[in-house]
């Protein structure tokens, strides 16, 4: 076993408490496994964002550092710790391990990790090198925002849902239960009869198209969105794409045809769907939509987004 040692960035509430409630478990085998390792506990949204960029800030930036930031949490966890290592300009890049504990998991479904906590832990202490995965990156020039992804920038129905999830008392409870994604499911039925379609140009490839209805409009970097959604079934975190999915707004016999598409992976062949590999892209979004990032809320606002790849060191093997 490679000697690291590890930061790591606990978010206790990820998973509605399941995070907080393994932590023991977790440190137990951290301790049996006789791993190095300091903890801090974000506290607040974004709190782990300003813990990995203090972290960042104070190690040497010299190729002989043997520290991986571990974030154990969900998606979102990981979402402000990989925000948090890249605001702080580095020559020699932290890397970065996730142990997934939240109620999406999405990246260690793309990743190919290990559904069990235990397993997933295995595949982060044992690894003896990272490996780089593509992140996306963001510039939305109208409220001077910028940073990473690792999952996916959804505007439109998907970001809808989100935040009417969020807001939902049940949440918590089917999030106990193992059952988060039927909140989800709850909130895309009322979500879509209150969305309206919207204006959506897309410049990518040298060309400009221009949607009047979108509905919903994804740019991810690996198949999963919403918790195992595999919206494009044969996207890697390695193929150095980002991947562009533009959905028109169906009525509603066309949006169960298309969600049983999407169950049998042929959902991107179909009139409604509109599909475009780049490596730049640029967004414009003219009417106040939702908006989400790997999962977390952007808020109702105008887009005008362009979005990029980059690579990140990941401390995980999963292969073992």
């Amino acid at each position: 076993m490679v000697s690291v040692q590890y930061y790591i960035i606990l978010n206790e509430h990820a998973g509605s408490g399941r995070a907080g409630t393994l932590w023991p478990q977790i440190k137990e085998r951290l301790d049996a496994a006789a791993v190095t390792y300091q903890v801090a506990v974000s506290e607040y949204a974004n709190h782990a964002i300003l813990l990995s960029e203090q972290f960042a800030k104070h190690l040497p930036d010299t190729g002989s550092n043997d520290w991986v930031v571990l974030a154990v949490g969900g998606d979102g966890t990981l979402h402000e710790v990989i925000n948090g290592l890249t605001h702080e300009h580095r020559q020699h890049l932290i890397p970065v391990a996730y142990l997934p504990v939240g109620s999406g998991n999405d990246f260690a479904r793309g990743a190919g990790m290990a559904h069990d906590w235990s397993q997933a832990l295995d595949q982060i202490i044992h690894c003896t090198h990272a490996t780089l995965y593509d992140v996306g990156n963001y510039n939305e020039t109208i409220k001077q925002e910028r940073g990473v992804f690792t999952n996916n920038l959804g505007i439109g129905f998907d970001a809808s849902i989100i935040a009417q999830a969020n807001q939902s008392k049940a949440k918590v409870w089917l999030n106990k239960h193992h059952l988060g994604s039927l909140s989800y499911l709850a909130s895309a039925l009322s979500v879509y009869y209150n969305q309206s379609g919207f204006t959506l140009t897309v410049h990518v490839n040298n060309q400009r198209d221009i949607y009047p209805n979108a509905f919903l409009v994804t740019t991810t970097n690996h198949p999963y969105f919403g918790g195992g959604v595999g919206i494009v079934p044969h996207a890697t975190l390695t193929d150095h794409q980002l991947h562009l999915v533009v959905i028109e707004k169906p009525n509603f016999l066309k949006l169960i045809w298309l969600a049983l598409r999407l169950v049998f992976k042929r959902h991107l062949t179909s009139k409604a769907v509109h599909y475009y590999t780049a490596t730049n892209l640029h967004l414009t979004v003219p009417a106040i939509e939702y908006g989400q990032l790997d999962g977390e809320e952007m808020g109702g606002r105008f887009f005008d987004v362009y979005v990029g790849l980059q690579q990140y060191p990941f401390w995980i093997d999963v292969t073992l």
